[in-house]
């Protein structure tokens, strides 16, 4: 026998992890797109007429240079100014000039201005035959810095960014797998504990009752109906008991907490077991069970806890008898089969069959408030899953409802 831990509750982490992740690859998608359209507002918003522009404009006269009137309006609608210098770095033409701005300039004084600023304006320069174009935008509108990178860098900066943005979103991804891990691990030790103290609570005073009720009953003191009235305490009592024992399956179930006591099996054999046992223990005339099982299911084996696969398969019963019709026989039909990889088998009543509700939430796979209809056969649905199985609850056309389970064959 081995001990296996079921998967559900990882495959949940993980699956959560993920779209932790895909959430914040798409928050960084969309904050990019956005910091790309503000990029592009503001290159629209400070959009400044080039220099190349200007001297497209600029033409020599008789009487000097004349820059065109259109050229003049859209440098004055941006508060622009241009001048034209030598070869000797002295003035020759010149519009909208600041007052602070000097006539002449030293070539040192010109080799700044190119890359810096002059007298706090962002300034361009172009050279047009034997002469220099100075174009200026306004003050504080223009952040003016020379960068430089090597191409070799630009190089292997274009051949590893992939690679980069993949590392971070992994990095990004397993920390949000582990934090997220960390955090339901937490959360999920808390709720165990909290059911697992209150059922413990409660078992202790039920076995008592249990054990006076069975003590009650043999008594030769009581009368009849004290009999009948004990033997309904202590019904009840057990019902109780198996209620608690719903409770806490269901929370180890649900949270990975269960762990599955696997070992090699054949499962037509532990199905004959379970329905022999109902058999015996239901009122004569009141519960038929047929079974069919295939020559090649006889030999199947799997490998599944024992206990919980007659967990599942007596609630299947109880369910059949407590939902079924009153005052008629209740039919149970078994079926095995090999299908490939699967050894399926089928559990299907004449009964009312399953409400549209009860449908509804077998065939979820949301969480949902488990309901006392359905709890024992959520129960089912949880030990099918754990053993990595699959199920179906559907209605027959004839009436009455059938489970199909599909659990992995075992390879010797």
């Amino acid at each position: 026998m081995k001990i296996k831990r079921n998967l559900p509750g990882m495959r949940k982490i993980f699956y959560f992890a993920m779209a932790l992740a895909l959430m914040i690859g798409l928050m960084l998608v969309v904050n990019f797109a956005f910091f790309l359209l503000i990029a592009f507002k503001c290159y629209e918003m400070s959009r400044f007429t080039k220099v190349g522009e200007v001297l497209e404009k600029l033409s020599v006269t008789d009487t000097g240079y004349e820059l065109e009137e259109s050229m003049q309006a859209e440098l004055a609608g941006k508060n622009q100014w241009a001048m034209l210098l030598d070869e000797n770095g002295n003035e020759v033409w010149s519009y909208r000039k600041p007052e602070e701005i000097k006539e002449s300039y030293s070539r040192s004084e010109i080799a700044r201005m190119s890359k810096w600023y002059l007298e706090d304006y962002p300034v361009y320069l172009r050279v047009w035959d034997e002469r220099i174009l100075v174009l200026g935008i306004p003050k504080h509108s223009m952040w003016k810095y020379n960068m430089e990178f090597p191409l070799a860098w630009i190089d292997f900066m274009s051949s590893v960014w992939f690679w980069i943005v993949l590392s971070d979103f992994l990095l990004v991804l397993t920390l949000a797998f582990f934090f997220v891990k960390r955090q339901m691990k937490n959360r999920e030790q808390a709720r165990i504990e909290w059911i697992a103290g209150i059922s413990h609570d409660i078992r202790t005073p039920l076995s008592m009752v249990i054990g006076y009720s069975d003590a009650l009953c043999g008594s030769g003191n009581l009368t009849e109906e004290e009999r009948r009235q004990m033997a309904l305490i202590r019904h009840q009592s057990m019902v109780m008991k198996e209620l608690v024992e719903d409770l806490n399956l269901t929370s180890r179930l649900e949270y990975s907490m269960q762990a599955l006591r696997v070992e090699k099996m054949r499962p037509a054999a532990v199905l004959r077991e379970a329905a022999a046992a109902f058999l015996s223990d239901a009122a004569e005339g009141k519960l038929e069970i047929e079974a069919e099982i295939s020559e090649q299911a006889e030999e199947l084996w799997i490998e599944a806890d024992r206990k919980l696969l007659v967990r599942a398969l007596r609630n299947l019963f109880n369910n059949s008898i407590q939902h079924g019709e009153q005052g008629e026989v209740t039919v149970i039909s078994l079926h095995m089969w090999k299908e490939k990889r699967w050894c399926c088998i089928s559990f299907s009543d004449n009964g009312v069959g399953y409400s549209q509700e009860v449908l509804n939430q077998l065939q979820s796979r949301k969480k949902e408030k488990a309901e006392p209809k359905i709890r024992g056969l959520g129960i089912v649905r949880k030990i099918v899953l754990a053993h990595d199985g699959k199920i179906r609850f559907e209605n027959n056309r004839e009436g009455g409802c059938f489970c199909t389970m599909k659990f992995h064959i075992s390879s010797f």
